[in-house]
């Protein structure tokens, strides 16, 4: 069976070349995966439906992998995101319209791994007020930016 880092580098290239065929198949049919303010996505199909949704909102993104830490059937990965936001972005409470703006997200994810190498859980975490400033939702008083 592959290294789990092996498969992360797997779903990376995936992600970056938008093939949903790939990400489905990195994921336990039961799999779980968390988001900042989005609560759990139960089973893979909802996974690769969630991603198809993110791909669709940043159709530029790119994903670039800066470490993956492995320990026994689970990994860390740090990782950046860009990418520009000219799809509807998913929200907790519905779509964010098209804000045509460029985003860099930064961000850990914490995964663990089946028998079979595939992903049964993902958390993944990132400073969502970063995101959403980013994004034209929230601005910062002039006094907090000094």
């Amino acid at each position: 069976m592959e290294r789990i880092k092996e498969r992360v580098g797997k779903l990376n290239a995936a992600v970056n070349a938008h093939d949903l065929n790939p990400i489905g198949d990195m994921y336990a049919e039961d799999a779980e995966a968390f988001w900042p303010g989005l609560g759990p996505i139960k089973g893979r199909q909802a996974i690769v439906a969630f991603y198809a949704q993110l791909l669709g909102a940043l159709p530029d993104v790119n994903v670039r992998l800066r470490r993956v830490i492995e320990q026994g059937d689970a990994a860390a990965i740090e990782y950046t995101s860009t990418g520009t936001q000219s799809g509807p972005f998913p929200l907790p409470d519905g779509e964010l319209p098209p804000t045509n703006r460029a985003i860099t997200i930064d961000a850990v994810g914490i995964a663990t791994f089946d028998g079979n190498g595939r992903i049964k859980t993902q958390h993944e975490y990132f400073d969502q007020v970063d995101m959403l400033s980013q994004l034209g939702l929230l601005s910062m008083p002039v006094e907090a930016r000094q």
